[in-house]
């Protein structure tokens, strides 16, 4: 048969491939040709047409880190002999490792335990995009029966997943708090790293806790349940104490590592001195000589943004969210004024618009300006920044990782994404800009998450031969969070944090709910509150009721927001009650703005 120079070209390209098959915009894209080209073979007998399944594989599963069996310490060992002995039988665990002790060698072991014996494994990570190289061992270590499920998969790579699942193909799931819900067929293991992870908790839409949700998935199909992290909630802890969970401490790093010295730098002292910098000179003098032995650095500050408000020198008026109680954070990357609550942007003004005066001033510190900050300083330096402007596009996360394990980046500057997931063995500096940014909300976890960030983000330094340094920049030295992250201490926090919790009477000691109202009439809004709260008052007893009071942040998106707390032993007891009467207040204010969300066991307070 007499082929056209293009339709020989196509015959040629597909015959020099082994398996003598490609798709047809492969065929396109190599050969220069049009489609009529293919449709004359196909209608010719010279090609014939076949549909194939192909699915997507994700960027987190296309991994090249190759990996093996540890010789595994002895409380690795212990961990893994308990998980045999309940394989099967089900029960849960609280692995409790200081960083860098080989948590996750002990996860892949338990996979690995529910794979021979015939059943799946499950497990969940706060934020599937800050802890690439977690995503990379499960994937090295059982390859193409991996999954992974998140939010930022595209639909169509999302939907393969979800079939490899339901088809049997994928017996190990690796994702975040969504990945609960995946059609994954008699669950072994359910695995929550990094368990005090806030991330964990649904904030919107059907409001849920992974942990609650993922103990009893594994209570249901009987499978092992293990909690890990370095830093245990105190729901955890207290959950230990009551019998509910096994814990199989980590104390050490394998091989005898060291965790990292820590310093601290009294930003009281460095003001005495006149010394204002973003930077300390200590902290500076580290960096200087980290570059200089070729070694990376970390920097964390957990602000986004290069200034966190703008002002008018003349008048004072800080420019705000006209739909939101906040002022706005200036991106400079983005040359514009943007709201991190509602989305709302503008163009940085010449003038203000209050009083037209042009002294127009940028106050705080954010990434983007620590960033600016660090490449002046080091000039030679390779600075990268990591937090959620720097990693909105996809992949992004996985690039960064990549950059510094390769080591094309000195010092990475970011929130507090740079304190989940790394395991960096060239990073031998971690810096804390501000310790206490976080110490101060009016939440009642505040201080346990200044401890567990502080904890984690010190964890990153000297994971490979090299001893780690961590330096805190800090107003607070005293405070306890602080102290005790200096100190690696993490039972001497949970037992000042214990005391505090047992006589302010909040979690683990009661139960909290939280019934959130927003309505876009200030003062309808908190009549309709104080009746709300009044009338539980009388018929929730003995749970407490507290406020109506504003919610920090009082207005969002052009709506007042209010809450009202209740204390309870058991939400199980007030629960049919509550219900009812959150259905009664729903009813009578039918056709009103009013909205009422109730929030059970809420991840914040504010």
């Amino acid at each position: 048969m007499d082929l056209t120079p293009k339709q020989a070209q196509v015959v040629s390209f597909l015959a020099a491939r082994p398996e003598r098959a490609a798709t047809r915009s492969e065929i396109l894209a190599a050969c220069g040709v049009g489609r009529g080209v293919l449709d004359r073979l196909v209608a010719n007998g010279c090609l014939v047409p076949e549909e194939r399944i192909v699915r997507r594989v994700p960027l987190e599963r296309r991994t090249t880190v190759a990996t093996s069996l540890f010789t595994l310490t002895p409380g690795q060992a212990a961990a893994v002999a308990w998980i045999r002995g309940r394989m099967g039988k089900g029960g849960a665990m609280l692995l409790h490792g200081v960083t860098g002790s080989g948590k996750t060698e002990v996860y892949l072991q338990a996979i690995a335990l529910a794979l021979t014996a015939g059943r799946t494994g499950l497990f969940l990570v706060p934020e599937i995009g800050l802890t690439p190289q977690t995503v990379e061992r499960v994937v090295a270590r059982f390859g193409e029966q991996v999954a992974v499920i998140h939010s930022r998969l595209g639909p169509g790579e999302r939907y393969d997943e979800w079939e490899r699942i339901k088809a049997g193909e994928a017996r190990v799931v690796v994702g975040p708090r969504s990945a609960l819900f995946v059609p994954l067929p008699d669950p072994g293991v359910v695995i929550l790293d990094e368990e005090h992870d806030h991330s964990y908790k649904q904030e919107d839409g059907v409001r849920y806790h992974a942990r609650t949700v993922a103990a009893e998935l594994a209570r249901r199909t009987g499978a092992v349940f293990i909690m890990g992290s370095a830093t245990p909630s105190l729901e955890a802890m207290a959950a230990y104490e009551r019998g509910e969970v096994v814990y199989f401490p980590l104390p050490e790093r394998p091989g005898g590592r060291a965790l990292p010295r820590v310093e601290l730098v009294d930003l009281r002292e460095a003001l005495r001195q006149r010394h204002l910098g973003a930077l300390s000179r200590r902290l500076r003098a580290a960096l200087a000589d980290c570059l200089a032995a070729g070694e990376q650095a970390i920097l964390l500050l957990n602000r986004r943004g290069y200034a966190t408000f703008v002002l008018c020198r003349e008048c004072g008026h800080a420019l705000r969210c006209p739909h939101c109680d906040v002022s706005l954070t200036y991106h400079r990357g983005a040359t514009a004024l943007l709201c991190h609550y509602c989305g709302y942007s503008r163009p940085v003004p010449d003038t203000c618009p209050k009083c037209r005066g042009r002294y127009i001033r940028y106050f705080g510190l954010g990434t983007e300006r620590l960033c600016e900050e660090v490449a002046a300083l080091f000039p030679r330096a390779r600075v990268a920044r990591m937090d959620q402007d720097a990693t909105a596009r996809k992949g992004a996360h996985q690039e960064l990782y990549r950059a510094m394990l390769t080591g094309e980046i000195d010092i990475l500057v970011g929130t507090q994404m740079v304190a989940k997931g790394l395991d960096l063995p060239r990073v031998t500096l971690v810096g804390v800009v501000a310790a206490d940014a976080s110490l101060n909300r009016p939440d009642f976890r505040a201080a346990e998450r200044t401890f567990q960030l502080l904890t984690q983000v010190a964890g990153r330094a000297g994971r490979g031969e090299i001893p780690g340094r961590v330096i805190f920049q800090t107003y607070n030295p005293e405070h306890y969070s602080i102290a005790c992250a200096v100190d690696h201490d993490y039972h001497r926090f949970y037992r000042q944090e214990r005391a505090v919790r047992e006589a302010a009477e909040y979690p683990p000691f009661v139960e909290l709910v939280r019934l959130g109202m927003s309505g876009r009439e200030e003062g309808p809004l908190w009549r309709a509150a104080e009746e709300l709260a009044g009338r539980l008052r009388s018929v929730l007893a003995p749970a407490k009721i507290l406020g109506p009071a504003a919610a920090l942040v009082k207005k969002v998106e052009d709506r007042y927001r209010l809450h009202i707390l209740i204390k309870t032993p058991s939400v199980m007891e007030v629960g049919p009650v509550l219900r009812e009467e959150v259905a009664r207040f729903r009813a009578g204010r039918r056709g009103t703005d009013f909205s009422l969300v109730l929030d059970v066991d809420p991840g914040t307070v504010l």
